[in-house]
């Protein structure tokens, strides 16, 4: 028994001896892979699951409450695209991003432009700056309906007193004013991303430069268009990029500012996936409108690269 536990006990310590020289032998690179490869499984299993049953609900007549789904192949993709209600919600979702990341940008790199600067409180002021980050949400939205009640909002007060409007205005439920409150909101919640990411690259660019245009005789416009907004063109490259994705996919802030309304005057495709899949409990054609979404964020980001790609390098 004894000789059989000490070749069984020798055979052991030769496999992993054996081991051991290979995991030595391997490169940085194959080593790297071995550690990564568990996780990227994982995340593998639980993204690709998810959207696969989703592509599969998206091909079928799929409620809520059925048991039995029906298979409808492509024609839930095809009656989407012929129907008025995608087209005007992608194109509400088109507004609504191009606004919306416009304010942050404008917002963001102005600011940015400021806190660049030594001042007195300049960190009281920066930490200002991030405070619609530690804020909720909902939190946001509920203080802009406040502020923008049709009826007794102090911003319909303070336009009447200065005689810029008549008679108060139903903001949120107006289809003329209630996509610019949302594009205002969220251009006040997010801006601070780009705010950061613009501040952390000015605080990288050479005094030296600016020293040299000042003896130049160069105005500060002059120096912003010359020497800043070159040396940010990769950052806001990609903060537009990002914004654009997050803005169109954005649901939170429509649906609890006015729910897609008044009528689908601020419906986008997350908000009218939602209604069709939750309200009208039709979950294959709300599915359908998500991967079209999908198609249409990819095309947009494909455009987007080509358009603007190069000029960032």
């Amino acid at each position: 028994m004894s000789e059989v536990s000490e070749q069984t006990s020798a055979t052991s310590t030769g496999a992993l001896a054996q081991a051991k020289n290979k995991l030595d032998n391997l490169s940085e690179n194959q080593m790297g892979l071995l550690l990564v490869l568990p996780l990227a499984v994982l995340l593998m299993v639980l993204y690709l699951y998810p959207i696969l049953r989703g592509f599969v609900f998206s091909l079928q007549e799929v409620s809520l409450f059925a048991t039995d789904p029906v298979w409808a192949g492509a024609q839930q993709y095809v009656d989407t695209l012929n129907s008025d209600r995608f087209w005007g919600a992608l194109e509400n979702g088109i507004v609504y991003t191009v606004g919306s990341v416009a304010v942050t940008v404008v917002v963001g790199v102005g600011t940015a432009l400021v806190l660049n600067r030594s001042f007195f409180g300049e960190r009281f002021v920066t930490g200002l700056v991030l405070s619609p980050y530690m804020i909720p949400i909902v939190g946001i939205v509920l203080v802009f309906r406040w502020l923008f009640n049709g009826l007794n909002g102090a911003a319909n007060y303070v336009f009447i007193e200065l005689g810029l409007v008549n008679q108060p205005i139903a903001w949120f439920s107006s289809s003329t004013y209630a996509m610019p409150m949302l594009i205002l909101i969220s251009g006040w919640a997010l801006y601070p991303f780009v705010c950061m990411l613009v501040l952390a690259k000015l605080q990288t660019i050479p005094d030296e430069y600016y020293e040299a245009a000042d003896l130049m005789g160069a105005s500060r416009t002059r120096q912003f268009v010359s020497i800043t907004l070159p040396q940010l063109k990769s950052v806001l490259f990609v903060a537009i990029l990002l914004r654009m994705l997050w803005t169109f996919n954005l649901f939170d802030i429509i649906w609890l500012g006015t729910q897609g309304g008044p009528g689908n005057a601020t419906e986008t495709l997350p908000i009218m996936a939602y209604r069709i899949a939750f309200d009208g409990l039709r979950l294959g054609e709300g599915t359908a409108v998500a991967f079209l979404t999908f198609v249409v964020l990819a095309a947009g980001t494909t455009i987007y690269f080509r358009s603007f790609g190069e000029a960032s390098a």
